[in-house]
């Protein structure tokens, strides 16, 4: 399987959209299902960097960045293509573009996720309310 990482183009938003939808739908179910909708990713995405993973020239999966502050603010891979390396090459990317001062935040209930981040070497930094739940901080 190869995985390309490549820059957004508005030609993969519909795509995006739907994975976005999909994965807080399935992930995310102790939040209200009412309130997700496929133009969250617009507005949940605005002015930040989006990364996309492409496997055999189908996209699967993204990560969306706020460059001022070295930030990740979502990573997000389709179901099926989930512990596949997908989000591992995404974060090594990120890593090349910014640099290792990078930082994001994590819900606590979204056990995958933290899981996910410590194995690859983020060290958690503190913690957080926010209007999704409790959250962990890491740095890279």
């Amino acid at each position: 399987m190869e995985i390309e990482i490549k820059d957004f183009e508005e030609s993969d938003r519909e795509k995006l959209r739907q994975i976005y939808l999909e994965v807080r739908q399935t992930n995310f179910n102790w939040l209200d299902q009412e309130s997700f909708r496929l133009s969250s990713f617009d507005k949940d995405t605005e002015g930040e960097y989006i990364l996309v993973a492409k496997v055999d020239n189908e996209i699967v999966g993204f990560t969306s960045l706020w460059l001022k502050d070295n930030f990740i603010h979502h990573l997000y891979i389709s179901k099926p293509f989930q512990r596949k390396g997908i989000g591992t090459e995404l974060l090594n990317r990120v890593i090349e573009k910014l640099g290792s001062n990078v930082s994001l935040k994590c819900l606590i209930k979204n056990e995958l996720g933290i899981n996910f981040y410590l194995k690859h070497g983020w060290q958690p930094i503190g913690k957080g309310r926010s209007i999704e739940g409790e959250y962990i901080s890491f740095k890279y």
